[in-house]
């Protein structure tokens, strides 16, 4: 006999004000993502963005490793999504925004991930109606969000996870884990007290790094929960 069970879920939701503009930032599982991103239209990256955040001096001194990242993100915004490319990247967080403005309601993507040792902040227009999603390439669209909103929106949420981790930091001591992504050669964790983060110049020394850290309990690909999912879906 067919029932309808209804389950409880929780949903992270953060909200902030900047320069006049409201934003609500909703966590997404992987289903809702996709199906959004389907009605979705990229926004072209601007290099000057991640030259700012990466390459600058001043900002360079208060970027987090990945280690540092990871566990900000995790606590910021919950467990890691799974859809990922797990020999380039080790981590996504998927987010839904709504951007409120006198003109309007307008609702954006946001896909915070790592890709080769860098994390990328990538942006998408979603569309209520599919037959609105433009056939030519926009960088942006000016009526509703434009480039320097887009910017000053990216820029403070870079910020927010850095300062984040400070407060974190202060007050918490995370699990020893450990992370690898294959196709940089980096591995990165927290261990013995310390987040670590480093890279190889080939394959044998990649490893024996891996080898190495294991002997003390640290395995960077961890083993399916089926007896929890399983519990999960029918309880």
């Amino acid at each position: 006999m067919k029932q309808v069970v209804r389950q409880i879920k929780e949903r992270i939701k953060f909200e902030f004000e900047l320069e006049a503009i409201k934003y609500e930032l909703w966590r997404l599982d992987d289903y809702e993502y996709r199906k959004l991103l389907k009605n979705s239209f990229f926004i072209k990256d601007e290099d000057s963005f991640y030259n700012n955040i990466y390459l600058s001096e001043n900002e360079n001194q208060d970027n987090l490793n990945l280690a540092q990242s990871f566990i900000t993100l995790t606590s910021l915004f919950g467990n890691s999504s799974d859809s990922f490319d797990s020999s380039k990247g080790s981590f996504s967080f998927p987010l839904l925004i709504t951007i409120n403005k006198a003109i309007g309601k307008f609702f954006y993507l946001l896909h915070i991930f790592d890709a080769k040792g860098w994390i990328y902040y990538r942006l998408y227009k979603v569309f209520e109606d599919e037959s609105n999603i433009p056939k030519i390439q926009s960088e942006v669209f000016e009526s509703e969000f434009t480039r320097q909103e887009i910017n000053n929106f990216l820029n403070y949420i870079h910020k927010y996870i850095n300062e984040s981790f400070k407060s974190l930091n202060s007050v918490t001591i995370p699990e020893p884990f450990l992370k690898a992504i294959e196709a940089s050669l980096i591995v990165y964790g927290y261990y013995n007290n310390q987040y670590i983060e480093e890279g190889y110049n080939n394959e044998q020394s990649y490893q024996a790094a891996i080898k190495k850290l294991r002997l003390v309990g640290l395995w960077p690909w961890q083993s399916q929960n089926i007896s929890g999912l399983l519990q999960t879906i029918i309880s």
